[in-house]
């Protein structure tokens, strides 16, 4: 199966910029023709992207998850996964311009620069470690998707108020359909950030690799906290419009810069090198 790599890696990319490219053409006309080449070539990728990272993980008897590339490619599948959960759930696809060229500029960089195997799976076992890594990347794209959603919020807010009606507000949904968006997918990155914290403590207290007062493990829990303060004051608290979309996009900063700040300046024992 090694043979099939350099093909997988090669049309990924390309299915992603088609699913982009569809995507804009629906954007762009109001009559929404084209409108299925986007969902149809995004499907195909998500597919093919699953595929290759299951003969990546057969080949090299571990998840593709032990490096930086590693970790860029299965965000990109996340994002684009969480996407199409949103847009099923919603109905709305006229966002999708505005995330798949994420998805794609990170795929193109994973395929150009992280295609060789690595055939050691050391740094990730046991299984159940690879399955925190794996829903942490997860939590974090369905974060990035939601912080997405908010900015285009904030853009939409702000037409409304100034009584400007341009083209971005007619091809947007409605505010109320927007923050919702944004909250069903912090919400779902909640559920998967509390799912790969559980699964890391219970990695931890069994293997005894690490300390709890790692800085990257506090950092995760403030994250955590923001995030689910976020989606208790939308649920319970009836927070709404701009408070509740500045929330989510504090717990989205956050994480970024806790990130940085591990990566490169805090010793932490599980960062991605």
């Amino acid at each position: 199966m090694q043979f099939l790599l350099p093909l997988l890696t090669t049309l990924l990319p390309v299915l992603y910029a088609l699913s982009v490219a569809g995507y804009a053409r629906a954007y762009a006309r109001e009559d929404g023709v084209g409108g299925r080449l986007g969902p149809m070539a995004l499907r195909a990728a998500v597919l093919v992207h699953i595929f290759y990272l299951s003969v990546r993980g057969v080949l090299e008897g571990h998840l593709p998850l032990a490096s930086v590339y590693d970790f860029l490619s299965a965000t990109g599948l996340s994002m684009a996964i969480v996407y199409l959960y949103v847009e099923a759930r919603e109905g709305i696809r006229t966002t999708g311009v505005f995330v798949l060229p994420f998805v794609f500029l990170i795929q193109i960089i994973s395929s150009a620069y992280g295609n060789q195997t690595t055939p050691e799976p050391v740094p990730l076992r046991p299984f159940w470690f690879e399955l925190h890594t794996l829903t942490a990347v997860l939590g974090y794209s369905a974060f990035a998707v939601s912080a997405i959603y908010g900015v285009l919020f904030l853009a939409l807010y702000r037409d409304l108020k100034a009584n400007r009606f341009s083209f971005f507000f007619r091809r947007m949904p409605p505010l109320e359909v927007l923050g919702q968006m944004n909250i069903r997918a912090a919400g779902g990155g909640l559920v998967l950030l509390t799912l790969a914290i559980a699964l890391g403590v219970g990695w931890l207290r069994s293997s005894g690799a690490g300390s709890f007062y790692d800085p990257k493990i506090l950092l995760t829990l403030f994250v955590w906290c923001i995030f689910a303060f976020s989606v208790l004051a939308y649920h319970r608290l009836g927070w709404r419009g701009p408070r509740a979309i500045y929330m989510s996009l504090l717990g989205f900063t956050t994480l970024l810069l806790s990130r940085v700040a591990v990566d490169l300046f805090l010793h932490s024992f599980h960062s991605f090198r």
